[in-house]
C-alpha cells in the first residue's frame, strides 16, 4: 500500500562524510517527490549539535571516520528524542542490520538500491507520527482519568459536607421544637386542675426531656 506524500516540507538530517552520496540521496528524494528540506552533518560532534533542533527524520550512512551509524542510533536513543532513523550503508551485513533494526532504526537500505528510500522514510515518519499520537491519546486518557477522579472526591467530600450540614440542621430543629414542647408542658401543669391532666403532662415531660438529652449527644 502506497503511502502519500504529506503537504508540508520534511526537514531531514543527514550524516554523511561524502557530498556525493549526500547528493544522490538528495536525488532519489527530489525524484520521489518528496519536498524535503536536507541538511548534511558528518561528524559526532555535527549531529549532537543538530540534534537540538527538530527534525522529522534522519537518514545516517552506516561507515563514518571515527563514527558510525550504529553509535549514532545509541546517542539519538539516549538523547530521548522520538525521530525515524533509516541506516543506509554500501554494505550491511544481515547480522548488523538485524541489531540495528533491534535497537531502534526504522529501516535500512544499501546506496546501490535507494529506489526504496522515499517510501522507507514515509513509512518510518508515518509510524512515528502515529506512535506520537498514540502517547499523546494514552497521556490525554491519563490526565482525564485523574480530573475524574479528583471530581469524584470533590464531590464526595462536598456531599459529606452537605450532609453534615443538614444534620446539624435537623439537630438544631429537632432540639429547638423539643424544647417549645416541654415549655407548653410545663404551662400546662401549672394551670390544669385535673391530676389525671396532670400526670399524663409528667409523662410527657419525662419524654421530653430524655429526647432532649439524646437530641444534645
Amino acid at each position: 500500500m502506497s503511502i502519500a506524500l504529506p503537504p508540508r516540507e520534511l526537514r531531514v538530517l543527514h550524516l554523511e562524510d561524502s557530498e556525493l552520496d549526500h547528493e544522490l540521496v538528495r536525488a532519489h528524494l527530489r525524484r520521489g517527490g518528496l519536498n524535503a528540506r536536507v541538511r548534511r552533518v558528518d561528524s559526532e560532534a555535527g549531529f549532537l549539535a543538530a540534534l537540538d533542533e527538530p527534525w522529522d527524520a534522519i537518514i545516517s550512512d552506516y561507515n563514518l571516520p571515527g563514527f558510525s551509524g550504529l553509535v549514532a542510533l545509541d546517542l539519538l536513543k539516549a538523547s530521548g528524542r522520538d525521530v525515524p532513523f533509516v541506516l543506509v550503508s554500501g554494505e550491511i551485513g544481515e547480522d548488523t542490520a538485524v541489531e540495528a533494526m533491534r535497537n531502534g532504526a526504522s529501516d535500512y537500505l544499501l546506496k546501490n538500491n535507494l529506489s526504496r528510500l522515499v517510501p522507507a522514510l514515509l513509512h518510518a515518519v508515518e509510524a512515528t507520527e502515529t506512535r506520537r499520537a498514540r502517547v499523546r491519546a494514552d497521556r490525554e486518557l491519563d490526565e482525564s482519568k485523574q480530573r475524574l477522579r479528583e471530581l469524584a472526591q470533590h464531590l464526595q467530600t462536598s456531599i459529606e459536607q452537605e450532609r453534615t450540614a443538614i444534620a446539624r440542621e435537623i439537630h438544631d430543629d429537632v432540639g429547638g421544637s423539643l424544647t417549645a414542647l416541654k415549655f407548653d408542658l410545663a404551662w400546662i401543669d401549672r394551670h390544669t386542675d385535673s391530676e389525671a391532666v396532670r400526670a399524663r403532662v409528667h409523662s410527657a415531660l419525662e419524654t421530653v426531656t430524655l429526647a432532649l438529652e439524646s437530641s444534645k449527644r
